[in-house]
């Protein structure tokens, strides 16, 4: 392999691995290569490729003394958190509301009860949910392995125009166990 194909890969894997990065033996495990200065002499030139590319967003760190990841170049921050802002501001998609329906109406509640529920599993949904601070946790269940209980919070109100949930429309079971009760 050439060095410009092993810099290729060597970014290509620290895009892939995220906050997570790869260290130095991990990269030399994939390119196959015993020699760590060469490996090192890689890093180094692509770190020198993003510091020197002032058309590029990107940049690579170290970290915990031998791993290496991908981030954004911090003078670009101000900008990155605008977009954060616009995300959190957008509309909520369907399977957003219909996992806070479930929260809302069945909470204190835990994610895998909810994920049996919808049927599918809601890991973006929830982190999303609570990027927005629309939920929030409330507790450990009593449940093996004690999993965490999630409640609606007052942003879920606001959004919707709330003052409780009391306020919520009656599910259509919750109507009929009244006219059983009241006789309605």
């Amino acid at each position: 392999m050439d060095l410009k194909k092993e810099m290729s890969i060597v970014e290509g894997l620290l895009f892939i691995n995220g906050d997570e990065g790869a260290s130095l033996d991990d990269i030399k495990l994939i390119l196959e290569i015993n020699d760590s200065n060469l490996v090192e002499q890689i890093i180094t030139q692509l770190i020198e490729k993003y510091q020197n590319d002032m058309s590029s967003g990107l940049d690579i760190q170290r970290f915990a003394k031998v791993k290496y990841r991908m981030i954004t170049k911090k003078e670009n921050v101000d900008y990155f958190i605008k977009l954060s802002n616009i995300k959190t501001e957008t509309k909520l998609s369907t399977a957003s509301i219909e996992t806070l329906s479930i929260i809302a109406y069945k909470g204190p509640i835990t994610r895998a009860d909810v994920e049996n529920i919808r049927g599918v599993n809601s890991d973006s949904i929830f982190y999303k949910l609570k990027l927005r601070g629309m939920i929030s946790e409330a507790g450990k269940s009593n449940e093996v392995g004690k999993p965490t209980l999630y409640k609606v919070t007052d942003n879920f109100l606001k959004y919707f125009n709330l003052n409780s949930l009391d306020d919520l429309p009656k599910l259509k079971e919750q109507n009929e166990k009244e006219q059983d009760i009241f006789g309605r």
